[in-house]
């Protein structure tokens, strides 16, 4: 057969399946019902009804593990959505950025705000780019849980491939504001609010401006354990946490308060240096040491330090600031 024949016949093949192809209407598939009678045994028998409401209270995003008479290694759960504590609210984000770099950091120039929809808890995690953006993501999902939904404006590091690659893993939704309508996003709102604080506090106290990630994360703190009206009176901390939090570490000192603490280095017999260092308290270390323990930016070397023992310097400064806040 010559090769134009052989030619013509194959193209006649691919064109009669291409319109077979085309005119296959689409294949539907519907959700298979779930046969709640064959879990009674893991339910202790309760009736069929508990059973499918409690389906529908829960979530199943392991059904598909193999399982059987074959013995499966499972060093972590197969759906990494399963590793991580669920936080049973919206998260959310927007950006902040800072005229200088951040004290004792690596060069921050901006902070990442997120802000529970329900609960109002805020958190706040300094960056040095935009681009580090899925870092702070995935720091505020390690210390808070992840969140039922992110919420956040049209900025394209908010929804770049590795945030939706952190979304889909941990089963994230994700919701957008408007384009060019960012008063659509709710953290817009609480960061007002944020704001507000951070400026008075910075200007009633004269802080260094390059102390205003420290003085963030103290407004932050400060307003997670401060209870609002529209929450019922309660605190953001405590409607996102379902624990009633204590706030003895708010009454001690105030931010800014020049303080003494243990140096903890250079302390033999004969140091010409003392035992102790001045410095100023900048926040709260919750991370560190028992629930008492505070951040403390010393004067010598503007490192930030973590101390639980700390003692109110008798200065004039501090005597002022007590008389003002006692007006």
């Amino acid at each position: 057969m010559p090769d134009d024949e052989v030619e013509t016949v194959e193209e006649e093949e691919n064109e009669t399946k291409e319109d077979i192809e085309a005119n296959t209407p689409p294949v539907e598939t519907k959700p298979k019902p779930i046969d709640y009678s064959k879990y009674r045994r893991q339910f202790l028998h309760v009736p069929i009804e508990k059973i499918k409401r409690t389906f529908a209270a829960t979530t199943q995003n392991a059904a598909l593990v193999v399982y059987g008479p074959k013995a499966n290694q499972t060093l972590k759960s197969p759906n990494p959505a399963l590793n991580i504590r669920r936080r049973k609210e919206a998260v959310a984000t927007d950006s902040t950025f800072a005229d200088v770099p951040a004290v004792d950091t690596p060069g921050f120039t901006g902070a990442q705000i997120f802000v529970g929809r329900s609960s109002l808890l805020t958190d706040c995690y300094g960056f040095c780019s935009v681009s580090e953006f899925p870092n702070t993501l995935l720091d505020n999902i390690r210390e808070r849980g992840a969140m039922d939904t992110l919420i956040s404006d049209h900025a394209n590091y908010e929804m770049s491939a590795r945030v939706k690659d952190i979304l889909r893993s941990l089963m994230i939704g994700h919701w957008k504001s408007e384009p060019y309508y960012q008063h659509q996003n709710f953290a817009e709102h609480r960061w007002g609010h944020v704001k507000s604080n951070l400026e008075w506090l910075m200007a009633f106290l004269d802080v260094d401006p390059d102390c205003w990630l420290l003085a963030l994360n103290y407004v932050c703190s400060v307003m997670n354990l401060t209870a609002e009206k529209i929450l019922g009176w309660c605190t953001p901390q405590e409607v996102a946490t379902g624990e009633t939090p204590d706030i003895c570490i708010l009454l001690y000192f105030m931010f800014w308060d020049i303080v003494y603490c243990a140096r903890h280095a250079n302390k033999q017999p004969g140091s010409q240096k003392g035992q102790e260092i001045q410095g100023r308290m900048v926040g709260f270390a919750w991370d560190v040491g028992h629930k008492l323990t505070f951040l403390v930016i010393t004067d010598d070397t503007r490192k930030v330090i973590k101390r639980s023992v700390l003692r109110l310097a008798n200065c004039p400064e501090n005597e002022m600031r007590l008389d003002e806040n006692n007006l």
